[in-house]
């Protein structure tokens, strides 16, 4: 497959053949598995490409491959940012998406950029495991001249990629302002927060440190990583609720840790005295919500920001000029959370 290198950070390059853009009338698509080269991962199920087109126009047109690895493919996030850039890769002709799940590795996820690297992909999506680990990963990509959308997570410093996600500190601020308020301005909470060193938890972390500047009365009890994972999160909450400590509030950095805490709470009959939060607004956690259960989330736009990725990504293969996108958090309670439900729902 030809390749058009990019110069500089996703500057102008020469404009690839005329390929069928966003809105346009999509063509047909199939899924097939894509190989990965001997020594890495196999990608997920997920590429596709037209094979519709008539021959004499786009099927003549140059191929685009767009090289994506996720953080983790077990946690429902992750797999709504997959369904949305493969909905969205139906509006577009000659363009194939290989999605690989880095599990939650580092190492991996920066073997699989090499992968992306050597099979000389027009363009990477990648949602960091790391902020720190992976950043010079994500360079020697840029370096190769291939352009990189950071998508939902970061990584540390201008590597020369381009990011759309949600702010985390802003997630972590209206997330902790929550709390403190249905607090009254004090009390005892739990923090649970995502892996040490992921761009989600450093950014929703600082949000809650600003908002407790203004809280001195609000005291940090038990802080830990739950790694996004329920089960982790419901030991943790069990283990501290068995060890007699005092709590008014959990406050997690994702749903998925939210209903561990919940489950640990409820066990232990204590739900009628500590307000529980968490971020995502997963189905599993609206429904809570609405049962008057868990106390809050924060909506983060996982299909906005699965489209607006590949988008992207297929522009600036392309050679046009991206730019950072940022879209807001949005607090959901039991006031409001019906109006979530078709906002986290992939259209049919």
């Amino acid at each position: 497959m030809k390749k058009q290198l990019l110069a500089g950070v996703l500057g102008a390059a020469m404009v690839l053949g005329s390929l069928t853009g966003c809105g346009s009338k999509p063509a047909e698509t199939t899924a097939a598995p894509a190989a990965a080269p001997a020594g890495t991962a196999a990608p997920a199920d997920t590429a596709a490409a037209d094979t519709s087109a008539p021959a004499d126009t786009e099927a003549a047109a140059e191929e685009l491959v767009i090289g994506c690895t996720l953080q983790n493919l077990s946690e429902e996030f992750m797999t709504m940012l997959q369904g949305a850039m493969e909905l969205q890769l139906k509006n577009y002709d000659n363009v194939k998406l290989i999605i690989n799940d880095a599990e939650s590795q580092s190492d991996k996820q920066a073997s699989q950029l090499d992968s992306f690297v050597a099979q000389g992909v027009d363009a990477v999506i990648i949602s960091p495991v790391d902020a720190d680990a992976l950043a010079s990963a994500v360079k020697t990509v840029v370096d190769a001249g291939i352009p990189v959308i950071t998508c939902s997570a970061d990584v540390t410093g201008d590597q020369g990629q381009v990011w759309v996600g949600s702010s985390n500190e802003n997630g972590g601020e209206i997330e902790m302002k929550y709390v403190a308020e249905k607090l009254g301005g004090k009390g005892k909470i739990a923090v649970l927060r995502g892996p040490l060193g992921a761009f989600a938890e450093q950014g929703r972390f600082a949000g809650y440190e600003t908002v407790l500047k203004d809280y001195p009365d609000i005291e940090i009890v038990f802080d830990q990583t739950g790694n996004w994972q329920r089960e982790e999160a419901m030991a943790l909450i069990e283990n501290l609720l068995t060890a007699g400590t005092e709590l008014d509030a959990i406050v997690c950095q994702n749903d998925g840790m939210a209903l561990g805490a919940l489950e640990a709470v409820k066990a232990a009959g204590k739900k009628d005295q500590i307000t529980i939060t968490g971020i995502d607004a997963i189905v599993d956690a609206l429904d809570s919500i609405k049962a008057g259960e868990l106390d809050a989330t924060c909506f983060q736009d996982a299909i906005g920001q699965g489209t607006n990725a590949l988008d992207m990504a297929v522009k600036a293969a392309r050679g046009e000029t991206v730019e950072r996108m940022d879209i807001p958090f949005e607090l959901v309670t039991k006031d409001n959370v019906d109006g979530y439900y078709d906002r986290i729902k992939l259209p049919e």
